[in-house]
């Protein structure tokens, strides 16, 4: 299975000594509508329950969506986050980065800004871990409950590629700024072993 996210407006870099987790989190919120978007018009997402559909004639088991079961066990603080690649569906993913900023094409491994800015991205790209990671961040609003995001955890990318190139039109007015970006990404998924839960992605 494979599909793509789209972000762009400001990414900054993030380090030990600022994490900007409220930055972070605003990443987020732009893409969780897109991932709600891919559950919804997904079938093999959409009509996904736990536990898995099978004959529960002679069983008293509950079932619900796979989006209530994910998001009943991935809380955190006042959100309920939704991650699509989890250990439980034993999921993993690779990540294919078409990064346009200003600047000039290439120099992805002469930067070190790149890369702090990389790990912003790859960490708005997941759940979460530590309630301080949404410190100063809005409660939920209208639509992000549950909260959709990609990973669980970013154990669960086997395979990163970036292609950084020269971003020709400016995101707001016409000024290029130097904190701006334009991102594809795209995700690829795979199972790391097959199961009743994971079989539409085979």
């Amino acid at each position: 299975m494979e599909f793509r996210l789209t972000y762009e407006g400001k990414l900054l870099s993030s380090g030990n000594k600022n994490p900007n987790t409220k930055h972070k989190h605003a990443i987020r919120q732009k893409l969780h509508p897109q991932l709600k978007r891919l559950w919804e018009i997904t079938p093999c997402l959409r009509n996904m329950t736990f536990p898995p559909s099978r004959n529960f004639a002679f069983s008293e088991i509950a079932q619900c969506t796979m989006i209530e079961h994910l998001a009943s066990t991935q809380p955190l603080q006042k959100y309920r986050f939704v991650p699509l690649i989890t250990k439980e569906l034993s999921l993993w993913c690779g990540i294919d980065v078409l990064f346009l900023r200003p600047g000039r094409a290439g120099e992805i491994i002469k930067s070190g800004d790149i890369d702090n800015r990389l790990k912003t991205l790859f960490d708005a790209l997941r759940r979460p871990r530590q309630p301080q990671e949404l410190r100063q961040c809005p409660d939920p609003s209208e639509g992000e409950d549950p909260f959709f995001c990609l990973l669980e955890d970013d154990s669960l990318v086997a395979r990163v590629t970036v292609e950084a190139d020269t971003m020709l039109e400016p995101i707001v007015g016409a000024v290029l700024r130097r904190s701006d970006a334009r991102l594809v990404i795209k995700v690829t998924l795979r199972p790391t072993n097959f199961t009743a839960e994971n079989a539409g992605f085979v």
